[in-house]
C-alpha cells in the first residue's frame, strides 16, 4: 500500500494508522511524525532599545532572529573601537522552529563607549525588499552619582512615597538581576533632564552588574521602567509622591451585644502612603478572629478600611479593642494614630435542670464593670411572655410543661443583648404494658414483648429474664428501644425461656416496672427405655414416658438398624399408637442393634431421641485348629491356633487349653478370648506334652480340637561355686571350685578356666578340665592375675564365675603399710602444714616419704613432687590462695617397695571480697526499691556467704539487711512513698567482711490515685452532656493534677478521651449525637500515675431535628428501566430516609415514594420509562421531624440494541475467525453466545467477553450463532450466519505493519509525503479473523500544525485533525479530498 500526501508551506504532519475489520477496531499501526519547512529570509524577532547605563557596569545587548536556513548575526559598534567586548551566539528549537540568539557583552562600560550600535542577520536568502534583518539603537554611559535612601519598584502601578531629600529607585525582577533596563519620568524619553535625575549602577565592581537604580532629587510624577533578564521583559509604572502621616477618620463605638453572634467593628484611616491598620485588645487573643482590610477612594482621597470580625461573641470576648493606623517608608515610621471601643457581652447562661415541684432561680448580668447605662432588664418564657422585670428569673413549684428556652434581655439607650438558657424539668419514670400479660408460643418461634415509658432524664430501660438476670441484645434476645418505647424479642424459643419477663425504666428520680409471663411449648421429653428380653432373633422393649411438653402424646416412632448388616439392610421403622412396650422380631442372631424410640406430640418429635444399644443372642463357636506347638525355652511350650468365624457366632470370651505330660494327668488353663497364641509355662524340662483347646462365648463351650504333641528343651548349667586360688611357687597358682547347683537338666561334661594379667584384654583358656581343681604354671612373678571358671553340660556353657585376683609373689619382704593419722596442722592463704604416723615397714626399714600435690583450680600447673627423708611432718608453701589441693603421701622401704598411697583433700584460705558495684537502683512500687549489683571475684577469693545492704532515708538513720550470698539483686520493701534513699552494700565470705560500695540514690514512686467518686452524667441538650464528680479518697501520695474523661457509645467501640480537665465538672460537646446512649467514665491523674476509671454512667441526649444530606444523591448504573441511587449519610440520629422520584416534566404531587432503612444509603429504582429524564430527591427522618429534600436529575438509557460483526462471505477451512457482538446505547457490554440449534459450541470455539473466537474453523463449524444480552426488560438476541468453505486460508505472520514516510521532493514547499506500508502475504496478528487480504478498512488520521507568517514574533498554531477511511479492495487506488479549515490554509489532496 502506498499513497502520497501533499502538504502546504511550513506545515508539520503526524500520521497515525488505525486498522478496522468489519467496523471493529483490531489495532493501530506505528505512528510516524514528519516536519518540512520552506526556505525563509532572516527576520529579527527581538532587538535592544535605546539604553543608558552607569559607568563601570557590565552591558549586555541581545538580538534574536529566525530563518531557514538558520541565519548568522553580526554586531557593528560605531567608529570608536569598544574594548572588553565579547559576542555569544547560540540557537534553540521551539515548536519545530530554530531561533538564533546573539549577545554582545561589554564587560566594563566607560563614558566614551556611548554611541550607535547595530545587529544584522544573514543566511544567503535575505531579501532587501522585505527588510527586518537589521536594527540600530543608542547606548549612553553616565558617571556614577550617590543617594541617601533607596526604594524598590517590584510591581506595576506601584506608589513610591519619598522624603524631601535625594532618593534612589531600585528596579527588581522576580527571576533575578536584570540585564538591561530603561527609565523615563512623566512620559519623557530623555535620560537626563535639568539635573533632576540620573541613572547609575551603585556598584564599584568591575563587571558584576548590580540592580539598576534611579536617583530622584525631589521630583514627583509618573515613573516608567523596563527590566529584561533574557527570559522575561517587564514594564513598570510607578507613582512618585511625597509621604504624609496617617490619620484615623472613623472608628467603632462602645456596644453591648448577645452571645454567639458575629460582630464587625470598622476602622477607616487615611495617609500617604496608605497606612496599615492593626487591632489589639487588653487580654483577648485575637488570632482566632478574622480581620479584613481593603481600600476605597472618593474624588479626592484614598482610604484604608479594616474590619475586625469577632465571631462568635461570648462573655469572654468582653474587652477593650483598639485599632492603630501606622505608615512607613523605606523602613522609617511616619507616625501612628489609634481609636478604641468597649464591647460588653452578658455571661453565658448555664443550661438548667430542675426537678418537678421544686423552685427555679437564674441570674442574668453583664461581664465586668461597664460605663454603659442599662435602661432595662427582663425575662421571657418559652411562649414569649414576660415572666420577670429584673435580672433574676424565679419560678416556684415548676411543672414539666414549663420546660423550654427562657430569654434574658438587657437594653441600653442605643443597643441591646439577649442571652438564653434552656430549662429542663426532670421527673421520675412510669411504664405502661403494650399487649397481653400472658403469652404462649411453640419452641423455635419468636415472641415479642413491648412496653412504653416516659421520664426525664430519659430513663435507663432494662429487661430481666425468668431468673432475674439482666438481658442484653444478642442473637437470642433482640432489644429495640427508642426515647419512649422498648421492645424485647426472644428469638428461637427454647424451653428454659419460660417464665416472667420484666421491663424496668429507671432514672435517678425513681423506677417503674411491669412483667409479662411467657410459656414455651416444646416436644415431649425422651422416654426411659429398658430391654426386657433377648432371643436369637427377637428383642423386647418397654419404656416410661416423662414430661409431655405441655401437649398430649400422639405416636411412638421406633427405628432400628444393625451395624453388622450395613449395606445389606437399611434402617427399619415401626410407627405405633401411644403405648409403653414392643417386641422387634425377625432379627439376625448375634447382631448388634441400635434402637431409637421417639415420642410425638403436637409440637413435634422428642428433641433428643433416646437410643438403646443391645444385641440378639449368639450360637456356640466352631472347633478350633492348632496350627503350631513349639518349645521356646526349657519349661515352656508356645501354641498358635485358628477358628472359623461366622456372623451368627459371638466372639470368644475365653479359651479352655488342656495340656498333659507323657504318662501324666491333664491340666486345664483358661485364656482370654481375644488371643490366638498362648505360652504354657512351668513345664518339666525335656518332657513330651499333648495339648488341645475349645472356645467359650456367650452361648457356651464349643467342641475341643484334636491333640497336638511336642517336647520341652534343656537349660545351661548354673555358675560353679566357691572359686579359690593359692600361690604354689614363684610361677604357679592352684585353682579350685565346687560344682554348680543346677546342671541345666544334664550331667556336667567338663569345666573351662580363663585367666589373664590384670589390665590385659585377652584371656588365656584352659579347656576340658574334668576335676574340681587345676594348677596353672609358667606365670609371671609379681604379676596379678584375674581368673574365672565355667561349667559345660554337653549343650550349654554356664556363665563365668565372678573374677578372682591373685598376685604371684614370694614369701618374706612386702611393701610397707601406708601412712596413717594424716592431719592438717595449719592453713594460711599460701601454705598447708601436715603430720602423719608410720606402721609396718614390710620387713625392711623405711627410707623416704614421697609427697605429691596438685590443685583442681589450676590444672595447667600439673602435679608437684616432694621427696623427703623419713620425717613425720611437712609444710607445703608457695601455694595459691583459696585453692583446693589434693595431697598424696607414700612410704618407701630400703628394698624400694612403695606403700599404698593415702590421699587427703584440703584447701588454702581465701582473701576477703572486693567492694561491690551497684549497677542499678530503681523503684518498682511506691514502697519498694530494687538494687542490682556486681562484684569482681577472682580465684583468690571465696564466694560471698552473705551481703550487708545498708539503706538510709533522706535525713534519717541507716538500716542494715543481710542478704544471701548467691544473690545479685534484692528488693527493699516497707519504704516510704516518694522518699529519697541512699543505698550501699558490702560482701562477706569465709575470710570476713569486705569493703562497702559507694552510695547510690533513688526515690520511691507514688501510687495511682483511687477512683473518682459520685460520677454524674446528665444530658444538657441534644448535643451536649454535663459530667460532674467528686475527687478520689486517695490521691496516691501526690496532689491530683487533672482528670481525663472517657466517653463511648453504650455497648462497645473505642473510647474518645477528653484530657486535662482541671475542674470537677465538664460539658462534653465534641462528637455527641442526639438519641445515642453514651457510657462516661472519669480517671484521675496525680502527675505520676493514672488511676482506675470510675464506674460508668450512661447519658442519652434527646433526639434533635435530622440533618439534611450534605450533597446531592448520586445516580449510577442507569439502564433503560432501572437506576441505582446512592447518597452519603449526614450523621446524627436517623430513623429512615424518604426517597421520591418522578418524571422531570411532572410535579412532586404525583411522585413515587419509598421509605429506606437508616442503615442503607443505596436504593434501586425499577419500572422506569426508557430514554426519559427523571428527578429523584431524598430526605432524612427521625422521631423529631424530617429534613429538607435534596434532589438530583438523571436520564434513563434508550433500549439496548445488538449488532454482530463478522465475515460476510465464506471462510476457508483452518482460518481463525472472530465474531464481535456490540451492545449499543451505552450499556455494559457483557453478552453470552450460543448456537441457534441449541447444540454446544464446536471444538476450538470459545466465548471471550464480546468475542466468539474460532481457532481453526471446519466445515461443521458452519451455522447460525446467537449473541444474547440480558437487558432489564428481558433478553435481547442477534443472530449471525457463519459459512465455512474448503478454500485454504491465507498464510499468517507476526510482522507488524510499519508505515514508511519520506518526502517526495527535496524539501522545497509545497511538499509531498509518500507514505507506504507492506500488506502482502504477511497479515499482522491483530488482523486475526480476516477472511481475505482485501476485506479490511484502513483508517489514517492527519494532525497538521500550521504557523502563520504574520505572527512570527508570537507563534500561534492551528491544529487540524482529519480522518479518512479508505476501502482497499486490491484493485487500485481511491482519491479522497481533504479540506483544511483555518487561516492561510488552502485545500490539499491525499492520493492513495
Amino acid at each position: 500500500m502506498e499513497f502520497t500526501l501533499s502538504l502546504p508551506s511550513k506545515m508539520e504532519a503526524v500520521i497515525v494508522f488505525l486498522l478496522f475489520v468489519n467496523s471493529a477496531l483490531f489495532g493501530s499501526l506505528d505512528a510516524q511524525r514528519v516536519a518540512y519547512y520552506s526556505t525563509e529570509a532572516p527576520l529579527l524577532l527581538a532587538t535592544p532599545d535605546n539604553i543608558t547605563v552607569s559607568a563601570g557596569t557590565r552591558l549586555s545587548l541581545v538580538c534574536v532572529a529566525w530563518g531557514n536556513p538558520a541565519p548568522n548575526i553580526t554586531w557593528t559598534p560605531d567608529a570608536t573601537a569598544v574594548p572588553y567586548q565579547n559576542v555569544y551566539n547560540t540557537s534553540t528549537t521551539l515548536n519545530g522552529l530554530t531561533y538564533v540568539v546573539s549577545i554582545l557583552e561589554v564587560c566594563y562600560t566607560e563614558p566614551q563607549f556611548s554611541g550607535t550600535y547595530s545587529c544584522t542577520a544573514t543566511n544567503g536568502v535575505e531579501d532587501a525588499s522585505l527588510g527586518g534583518n537589521s536594527a540600530s539603537f543608542q547606548v549612553q554611559v553616565l558617571s556614577q552619582p550617590s543617594c541617601s535612601s533607596t526604594y524598590a519598584v517590584t510591581s506595576n502601578l506601584q506608589y513610591v512615597y519619598v522624603k524631601q531629600e535625594p532618593s534612589c529607585i531600585l528596579c527588581t525582577l522576580p527571576g533575578g538581576v536584570p540585564t538591561w533596563y530603561t527609565w523615563a519620568i512623566n512620559s519623557s524619553s530623555a535620560i537626563v533632564q535639568d539635573g533632576t535625575y540620573i541613572l547609575f549602577n551603585g556598584s564599584t565592581t568591575t563587571f558584576l552588574i548590580q540592580d539598576p537604580i534611579l536617583l530622584l532629587k525631589g521630583a514627583t510624577g509618573v515613573l516608567q521602567v523596563q527590566c529584561y533578564d533574557q527570559t522575561q521583559l517587564i514594564s513598570y509604572e510607578a507613582y512618585v509622591a511625597l509621604s504624609e502621616p496617617s490619620v484615623i477618620v472613623a472608628g467603632p463605638q462602645d456596644i453591648i451585644t448577645s452571645s454567639n453572634l458575629k460582630l464587625s467593628a470598622t476602622c477607616v484611616a487615611w495617609g500617604k502612603p496608605l497606612p496599615m491598620i492593626t487591632w489589639t485588645s487588653s487580654y483577648t487573643n485575637l488570632t482566632s478572629f478574622n480581620t479584613y482590610t481593603t481600600s476605597v477612594s472618593d474624588s479626592q482621597y484614598s482610604y484604608v478600611v479594616s474590619i475586625l470580625e469577632i465571631c462568635p461573641t461570648s462573655f469572654i470576648t468582653s474587652d477593650t479593642y483598639t485599632c492603630t493606623a501606622s505608615s512607613t517608608s523605606s523602613g522609617t515610621s511616619l507616625g501612628l494614630t489609634s481609636s478604641s471601643f468597649v464591647l460588653q457581652v452578658p455571661y453565658t447562661l448555664p443550661t438548667v435542670q430542675v426537678v418537678e415541684n421544686t423552685n427555679l432561680q437564674v441570674l442574668c448580668s453583664l461581664v465586668g464593670n461597664s460605663s454603659v447605662v442599662i435602661t432595662s432588664v427582663y425575662w421571657t418564657d418559652p411562649l414569649g411572655s414576660v415572666v420577670s422585670n429584673n435580672s433574676t428569673l424565679q419560678v416556684s413549684g415548676i411543672q414539666r410543661n414549663r420546660s423550654g428556652v427562657y430569654t434574658c434581655i438587657i437594653q441600653t439607650a442605643s443597643s441591646s443583648s439577649m442571652s438564653t438558657t434552656t430549662v429542663t424539668v426532670l421527673y421520675p419514670p412510669s411504664a405502661l404494658l403494650v399487649g397481653e400479660q400472658t403469652l404462649y408460643q411453640i419452641q423455635g418461634l419468636s415472641v415479642t414483648l413491648s412496653c412504653s415509658f416516659v421520664g426525664l432524664p430519659i430513663p435507663n430501660i432494662t429487661w430481666s429474664g425468668p431468673l432475674g438476670q439482666q438481658i442484653q441484645s444478642n442473637p437470642h434476645f433482640t432489644i429495640v428501644s427508642s426515647s419512649n418505647f422498648t421492645q424485647l424479642t426472644v428469638n428461637s424459643l427454647i424451653r428454659s425461656d419460660t417464665g416472667n419477663y420484666t421491663c424496668a425504666a429507671t432514672n435517678y428520680l425513681g423506677t417503674s416496672s411491669l412483667s409479662v409471663a411467657v410459656y414455651v411449648q416444646v416436644p415431649p421429653e425422651p422416654p426411659n427405655i429398658m430391654v426386657t428380653g433377648r432371643e436369637i432373633s427377637t428383642i423386647s422393649l418397654s419404656w416410661n414416658n416423662g414430661f409431655n411438653g405441655n401437649s398430649p402424646l400422639v405416636n411412638v416412632s421406633i427405628s432400628y438398624e444393625s451395624p453388622n448388616y450395613i449395606g445389606v439392610e437399611g434402617t427399619m421403622y415401626l410407627i405405633l399408637p401411644a403405648m409403653f412396650s414392643a417386641t422387634l422380631s425377625g432379627l439376625h442372631p448375634n447382631a448388634n442393634y441400635s434402637i431409637r424410640v421417639a415420642l410425638v406430640n403436637a409440637a413435634g418429635f422428642t428433641s433428643n431421641i433416646t437410643t438403646v444399644l443391645t444385641s440378639t443372642l449368639s450360637i456356640r463357636l466352631m472347633t478350633p485348629t492348632i496350627t503350631a506347638l513349639y518349645s521356646y525355652i526349657s519349661v515352656q511350650l508356645v501354641m498358635i491356633w485358628t477358628v472359623v468365624a461366622d456372623p451368627t457366632m459371638a466372639p470368644a470370651d475365653s479359651w479352655i487349653v488342656e495340656y498333659m505330660p507323657f504318662g501324666g494327668s491333664p491340666t486345664n488353663v483358661t485364656v482370654q478370648g481375644s488371643l490366638r497364641m498362648f505360652t504354657l509355662a512351668g513345664l518339666s524340662r525335656g518332657t513330651l506334652y499333648s495339648v488341645r483347646l475349645a472356645g467359650v462365648n456367650v452361648a457356651g463351650l464349643g467342641p475341643f480340637s484334636t491333640y497336638v504333641q511336642n517336647t520341652t528343651t534343656v537349660d545351661a548349667p548354673s555358675v560353679p561355686l566357691n572359686l579359690a586360688t593359692t600361690v604354689l611357687n614363684l610361677t604357679s597358682i592352684v585353682v579350685s571350685w565346687d560344682p554348680p547347683l543346677d546342671n541345666g537338666g544334664r550331667i556336667i561334661a567338663y569345666y573351662q578356666i580363663q585367666y589373664r594379667v590384670v589390665g590385659v584384654s585377652n584371656f588365656t583358656l584352659v579347656n576340658q578340665i574334668y576335676d574340681l581343681q587345676y594348677t596353672i604354671m609358667n606365670l609371671t612373678y609379681d604379676a596379678i592375675y584375674e581368673l574365672q571358671v565355667m561349667a559345660f553340660n554337653g549343650l550349654f556353657f554356664s556363665t563365668p564365675t565372678p573374677s578372682v585376683q591373685q598376685k604371684v609373689q614370694p614369701q618374706g619382704v612386702v611393701p610397707p603399710a601406708p601412712p596413717s593419722n594424716i592431719v592438717v596442722t595449719n592453713q594460711s592463704a599460701m601454705s598447708i602444714s601436715l603430720s602423719w604416723n608410720t606402721g609396718f615397714n614390710g620387713n625392711s626399714p623405711l627410707e623416704n616419704v614421697n609427697i605429691t600435690f596438685c590443685s583442681s583450680n589450676y590444672p595447667n600447673e600439673g602435679t608437684q613432687y616432694l621427696l623427703l627423708p623419713l620425717v613425720y611432718s611437712a609444710t607445703l608453701s608457695g601455694l595459691h590462695p583459696n585453692a583446693n589441693y589434693s595431697i598424696r603421701i607414700t612410704l618407701v622401704n630400703t628394698i624400694g617397695l612403695i606403700s599404698a598411697p593415702v590421699t587427703i583433700a584440703t584447701s588454702t584460705l581465701s582473701l576477703t571480697l572486693g567492694a561491690p558495684v551497684i549497677r542499678s537502683l530503681y523503684a518498682i512500687s511506691s514502697t519498694q526499691l530494687a538494687v542490682r549489683w556486681m562484684v569482681t571475684i577472682d580465684a583468690t577469693m571465696a564466694p560471698a556467704v552473705s551481703w550487708i545492704v545498708e539503706y538510709t532515708p533522706f535525713g534519717g538513720s541507716p538500716t542494715n539487711v543481710m542478704v544471701q550470698g548467691f544473690l545479685r539483686m534484692f528488693t527493699l520493701t516497707g519504704l516510704s512513698r516518694g522518699t529519697l534513699y541512699s543505698v550501699r552494700l558490702a560482701g562477706m565470705n569465709v575470710a570476713g567482711l569486705g569493703p562497702f560500695s559507694p552510695y547510690v540514690q533513688n526515690t520511691t514512686t507514688v501510687d495511682a490515685p483511687s477512683v473518682p467518686r459520685n460520677l454524674s452524667a446528665i444530658p444538657l441538650n441534644s448535643t451536649s452532656i454535663a459530667v460532674s464528680w467528686a475527687p478520689p479518697l486517695d490521691n496516691g501520695g501526690q496532689s491530683i493534677q487533672y482528670y481525663v474523661i472517657r466517653i463511648r457509645v453504650l455497648g462497645g467501640g473505642p473510647f474518645s478521651t477528653v484530657g486535662q480537665v482541671l475542674a470537677l465538672q465538664y460539658v462534653i460537646t465534641a462528637g455527641v449525637q442526639d438519641g445515642t446512649a453514651y457510657e462516661v467514665r472519669v480517671i484521675a491523674f496525680n502527675g505520676g500515675l493514672f488511676g482506675m476509671p470510675s464506674s460508668a454512667q450512661v447519658a442519652t441526649p434527646p433526639i434533635g431535628p435530622p440533618f439534611p444530606l450534605i450533597m446531592m444523591p448520586q445516580v449510577y448504573g442507569t439502564t433503560d428501566t432501572t437506576a441505582v441511587v446512592t447518597w452519603i449519610s449526614p450523621g446524627g440520629y436517623i430513623d429512615n430516609y424518604t426517597l421520591q422520584y418522578k418524571p422531570s416534566d411532572q410535579t412532586w404531587n404525583g411522585a413515587t415514594t419509598y421509605t429506606v432503612g437508616a442503615s442503607a444509603t443505596i436504593f434501586t429504582i425499577s419500572g422506569l420509562i426508557p430514554n426519559t429524564s427523571y428527578d429523584v430527591q431524598v430526605c432524612t427522618n427521625n422521631k423529631n421531624s424530617s429534613s429538607d429534600f435534596v434532589a438530583q436529575t438523571f436520564i434513563t438509557l434508550a433500549p439496548p440494541t445488538l449488532k454482530v460483526i463478522g465475515p460476510t462471505s465464506a471462510v476457508p477451512v483452518g482460518t481463525t475467525v472472530a465474531l464481535a457482538c456490540v451492545v449499543e446505547s451505552g450499556y455494559n457490554s457483557t453478552v453470552s453466545w450460543s448456537r441457534a440449534d441449541g447444540a454446544s459450541l464446536p471444538p476450538g470455539a470459545s466465548a471471550q467477553g464480546n468475542l466468539l473466537l474460532f481457532i481453526s474453523v471446519q466445515i461443521q463449524t458452519s451455522g447460525i450463532y446467537v449473541c444474547t444480552f440480558a437487558g432489564s426488560a428481558g433478553p435481547i438476541t442477534e443472530a449471525f450466519s457463519l459459512i465455512v468453505s474448503n478454500v485454504p486460508p491465507l498464510p499468517t505472520s507476526s510482522q507488524s505493519i510499519l508505515p514508511t514516510v519520506m518526502p517526495a521532493s527535496g524539501g522545497a514547499f509545497p511538499a509531498q509525503l509518500v507514505i507506504s506500508a507492506s500488506l502482502g502475504a504477511g497479515i499482522p496478528l491483530f488482523c486475526i479473523g480476516l477472511v481475505s487480504a482485501a476485506s479490511f478498512i484502513l483508517i489514517f488520521q492527519y494532525y497538521f500544525r500550521v504557523k502563520r507568517r504574520n505572527r512570527v514574533d508570537n507563534p500561534l498554531y492551528n491544529t487540524l485533525a482529519l480522518s479518512n477511511a479508505l476501502a482497499l479492495d486490491g484493485t487500485g487506488a481511491t482519491v479522497e479530498k481533504i479540506t483544511f479549515k483555518g487561516d492561510d490554509v488552502a485545500d490539499y489532496t491525499s492520493v492513495l
